[in-house]
């Protein structure tokens, strides 16, 4: 009898994801953000930063200081995870993200006419 490995991921679970640049760390945050609707000046009120800030960060665009990142993550319910390449929970992440994207690229194709 097999056992389910315990890292395993639901691979409709898009708020898990690797980062490997700012841009995918602003998508999380702005789809965070939509799904609490809010505008993007509530969500930096709320959070504490300015508008030019969240704006800047939901875009990838510019620097962002970490200690304020931190801080709109956790306002927003987000959290960072820093691991190991080499770890079972990147290992799995990689593959739940590679079945997303694989599931995605089959839903536009037949989608399309």
């Amino acid at each position: 009898m097999k056992v389910p490995h315990p890292l395993t991921l639901d691979a409709a679970d898009s708020s898990v994801r690797m980062i490997k640049e700012m841009l995918d760390v602003g998508q999380l945050v702005r789809s965070k953000r939509r799904q609490q609707k809010l505008r993007i000046d509530d969500a930096a009120a709320l959070t504490d930063v300015s508008v030019d800030l969240f704006s800047r960060l939901e875009n990838g665009k510019g620097a962002v200081r970490l200690d304020k990142l931190l801080q709109v993550l956790d306002a927003m319910g987000l959290c960072m995870i820093v691991a190991s390449k080499k770890s079972d929970l990147v290992h799995t992440i990689s593959r739940a993200s590679a079945i997303d994207q694989e599931l995605h690229s089959t839903n536009e194709q037949e989608a399309s006419p």
